[in-house]
């Protein structure tokens, strides 16, 4: 074998090496998938918030800012719905969670419910005349009285408190607030509004 044809083998042989050795590497797609497949995108989830609560409870509402933030963040992604879990502990509890379930049937649930909390200090201690506070607030948001005080001490009224809290009991809740996530307790709240965002975006971006 002369000089010349050595020369054109051993050329041949480091093309060969050389390409493999770009291959292996990375420098050219050994896949048949695109790079999107190695890194799959997160596609968000709505997630559904259910807070058992309680109106003279001092920690759930400092848990309303926190909702208004996930709110603020997420927008329509996040639902969160109140469930009715009276304390026996607090004395004005019952009546002030008939008022709102009374507003409700008027459809100013939500501005009920936002009055009760902002004005928790003033109404829930125990020599409070909460009835007077609760009157008030009916007026304020434009009911009608007659409905509502009739509503406040109605049938209807207490069976659906009753249903939710003994739907609560059922979901071994023992405490206020205790929040379920996509069906899932979450078993410590958390300390803060990060946690509680981190928290909600576990569920949000979790695999199917």
């Amino acid at each position: 074998m002369n000089k010349l044809s050595i020369q054109i083998i051993a050329f041949i042989g480091f093309i060969a090496v050389a390409a493999a050795a770009l291959y292996y590497g990375g420098v050219f797609d050994n896949s048949t998938n695109d790079t999107s497949s190695a890194a799959v995108e997160r596609t968000a989830r709505n997630v559904h918030i259910l807070k058992y609560s309680d109106y003279s409870c001092p920690a759930c509402k400092v848990f309303i800012a926190a909702q208004e933030q996930l709110k603020a963040d997420f927008g329509d992604l996040v639902t969160i719905e109140y469930r009715y879990f009276p304390l026996e502990s607090f004395p004005h509890s019952r009546l002030v969670t008939h008022a709102v379930e009374a507003a409700n049937r008027q459809g100013k649930f939500q501005e009920m419910h936002d009055l009760i909390f902002e004005y928790q200090a003033e109404w829930s201690p125990r020599q409070a005349d909460a009835m007077g506070y609760i009157t008030r607030f009916a007026e304020q948001i434009g009911l009608d009285m007659d409905q509502f005080l009739e509503d406040l001490d109605s049938d209807e009224v207490r069976t659906v408190i009753d249903s939710q809290r003994q739907e609560g009991i059922r979901r071994t809740v023992n405490a206020t607030p205790t929040f379920f996530i996509d069906g899932h307790k979450i078993r410590q709240n958390p300390q803060s509004y990060e946690q509680f965002r981190a928290i909600v975006e576990l569920y949000m971006y979790r695999s199917n």
